[in-house]
């Protein structure tokens, strides 16, 4: 069944219930948003290769780089505990991305959670250690965006770059934010 590989592939979210899933509604949206073209998806290492040639001139250029990169890294929407968001946020395995990456390159954005991070893969289990990150939280505060070790390009800098911030504002719906960072690119 579609909805069953959709689940199991990570591309929506839903929560078991007996024989039942029910489905997270926000989830469905941001699939429908980011629905791939018929195709093979991109691999992790061709989709951050994109990424790294992209030169997107508008929102439909960010949409379709979207689309195409999808498969980069794989999303977690954890809560953290209030009191560690900071020290996470300024930890050396993690790069912050989303709106507080925009802000840090000149956009004129304002950071509210859910922050945005990547975490290589082989790091993820201890930072998720760390600080306490619950999966099964209603009320995540962080979507951790866990990249392939072979994939990873964030060697230098705390901050992804502005094209990989920029795209994950429009895989998380925030077209908005998406405009007002884009505008400092061109």
């Amino acid at each position: 069944m579609q909805i069953s590989r959709l689940v199991s592939a990570g591309e929506i979210r839903s929560e078991r219930f007996g024989n039942a899933l029910q489905i997270d509604l926000a989830s469905v949206h941001r699939y429908q948003d980011l629905r791939p073209a018929p195709g093979r998806p991109a691999d992790p290492a061709s989709a951050w290769q994109l990424l790294a040639d992209a030169r997107p001139s508008n929102l439909d250029d960010l949409k379709a780089l979207a689309v195409a990169a999808r498969r980069r890294s794989e999303r977690h929407e954890v809560r953290v505990l209030p009191g560690l968001v900071e020290e996470l946020l300024a930890d050396s395995r993690v790069v912050v991305s989303g709106v507080a990456a925009s802000a840090h390159h000149g956009s004129a954005v304002r950071d509210v959670p859910p922050h945005v991070v990547y975490v290589r893969h082989s790091d993820y289990l201890a930072v998720a250690k760390r600080y306490r990150m619950r999966d099964d939280a209603d009320d995540a505060n962080v979507v951790v965006k866990v990249a392939p070790d072979s994939a990873w390009l964030f060697d230098e800098g705390h901050y992804v770059p502005l094209v990989v911030a920029l795209v994950d504002l429009v895989d998380d719906r925030d077209d908005r934010s998406a405009a007002e960072a884009l505008r400092s690119l061109l």
